[in-house]
């Protein structure tokens, strides 16, 4: 599928695996620019305006997760989707990246097309409306699902990132059902293996929410996590 042409950043050092994951993707149509240390990543990430980054762990310079805490600071596109590509596979590693703020966290050797998959899945998840509703609203709470944006009584809230916004619409979809950490982790994550993330990105969602609506984002102990009104 041919989609519009959007920017991708791609910061990896691995010549071969760099030029792959080019090949794959501008027949797609995407245009990429690309780094190979973290310092580039970061300037291209500011001045080509990327709508998704895609980035390797070891660098020659420093951490791609340094490049993921950098999005995720960035006042105006924190929210921007971030894959992150690693030799390393470990619990840790994998609890390391999500934590940082990755959207996805692919071990190497990575398949070039099922990083152009995931590539797709995520841009559709800030294009098309998640979920197949409009403006979810909740009392004096609203959710856009096409603008990823929220507001409350009215006044838009500072700009969560992909999987903050994606945990409150879910939780806030699902009312007052009680989910698991497993069911969350499945639809949002993909995955089973890494309990805490759940726990870390909603304690920095109730964070950036006005208390009226953090407080209803309860933990059930023992069962999992629900949007109690």
């Amino acid at each position: 599928m041919i989609m519009e042409q959007k920017t991708l950043l791609l910061v990896e050092d691995d010549a071969r695996v760099r030029d792959d994951l080019r090949t794959v993707l501008e027949a797609e149509g995407f245009r990429l620019v690309v780094g190979d240390t973290v310092e580039m990543g970061k300037h291209l990430f500011a001045s080509e305006k990327p709508e998704l980054c895609i980035l390797d762990v070891n660098l020659p310079d420093g951490s791609g997760l340094d490049i993921c805490a950098h999005v995720r600071a960035h006042k105006d596109r924190g929210s921007t989707p971030v894959i992150m590509l690693t030799g390393r596979g470990g619990f840790d590693d994998k609890q390391a990246g999500f934590e940082a703020g990755a959207d996805q966290y692919l071990v190497k050797p990575v398949v070039p097309r099922e990083v152009l998959m995931w590539v797709q899945a995520l841009l559709r998840r800030l294009d098309l409306d998640q979920g197949g509703g409009g403006t979810l609203k909740v009392g004096e709470l609203e959710i856009d699902p096409k603008g990823y944006a929220v507001r409350w009584q009215g006044t838009p809230l500072p700009r969560l990132t992909v999987k903050e916004f994606e945990l409150l619409y879910f939780l806030v979809r699902k009312r007052p059902q009680v989910i698991s950490r497993k069911q969350i982790l499945s639809n949002l994550w993909h995955t089973v293996a890494v309990d805490h993330v759940v726990d870390n990105h909603l304690m920095k969602l109730r964070r950036k929410l006005p208390p009226q609506v953090a407080d209803r984002l309860q933990s059930v102990p023992g069962k999992g996590f629900r949007y109690f009104e």
